[in-house]
């Protein structure tokens, strides 16, 4: 596979000359250990991308020829998918990230919980926030994927609920105490002859509190599970996007 890299999509324009930044410098010269006219990909994360080869490279610094931008597509492709995530602890977050992305997800929304193990406060969500932003460049770097997806801000579990009730998605909590199955559910709502988007809601390491499922219902949001057995936080996500995707056919 081609080596990417992210350029922002106020500087990819089309072909020209442009500087990768000293992370993707350092990444192309220290870790792929690419040379003078290799040949690579950019993207914008907006959809747009071009081949490009490299015309200098140093430590942290690399300048590469763009070609022509091929054609984006007039939508992102594929379900809408949100996936409203209890934060969890710091190597377990960045997997969920990182996995949900390569799954397809559109949209993470990092929600702050009474029961999560790791407490931000503003400073430390705000450096969280920018970490998170990085590991989905480069997970989209990896996986082939010329859309971006949104990380928000985190924000505490009762707010997200009650700001989902402004969209029109199908809302599914994951609850190990339900009694509703996952993929009956995905496969009624499905059928409906509109394409739907979904948000996907998971708790933290020890799950949603009891007022906090009952914020998520008020919020319009169907408890499921997934099954016999209490999958992980980082594996709970991982397996309801894949079996999202899977249902809808678009696996």
């Amino acid at each position: 596979m081609t080596p990417r890299f992210w350029i922002p999509p106020e500087l990819l324009r089309g072909p020209g000359v442009l500087a990768l930044s000293p992370e993707a410098a350092h990444h192309a010269s220290r870790v792929l250990r690419l040379q003078s006219g290799d040949a690579i990909e950019v993207f914008d994360g907006a959809g747009r991308s071009a081949n490009a080869h490299i015309l200098e490279l140093a430590r942290d610094q690399c300048r590469v020829q763009i070609g022509a931008l091929a054609d984006a597509p007039k939508a992102r492709p594929g379900a809408t998918i949100t996936l409203m995530q209890g934060v969890a602890a710091a190597d377990r977050m960045d997997w969920i990230v990182e996995k949900s992305i390569e799954l397809g997800v559109t949209q993470i929304i990092p929600v702050l919980c009474q029961r999560s193990v790791v407490k931000l406060d503003e400073d430390r969500s705000k450096k969280r926030h920018q970490h998170w932003q990085r590991i989905a460049v480069a997970a989209c770097m990896q996986c082939g994927q010329n859309w971006l997806p949104t990380i928000t801000a985190p924000l505490p579990a009762r707010t997200a609920f009650a700001q989902a009730t402004a969209n029109a998605a199908a809302r599914l909590i994951l609850d190990p105490g339900a009694t509703s199955s996952f993929s009956q559910l995905v496969r009624a709502r499905s059928e409906s002859p509109e394409p739907e988007s979904w948000i996907l809601a998971v708790g933290p390491e020890a799950g949603f509190d009891p007022g906090e499922l009952a914020a998520a219902r008020q919020a319009g949001f169907q408890a499921v599970q997934l099954g016999p057995r209490v999958l992980r936080t980082e594996t709970a996500g991982a397996a309801a996007l894949a079996s999202l995707q899977t249902l809808l056919g678009l696996f």
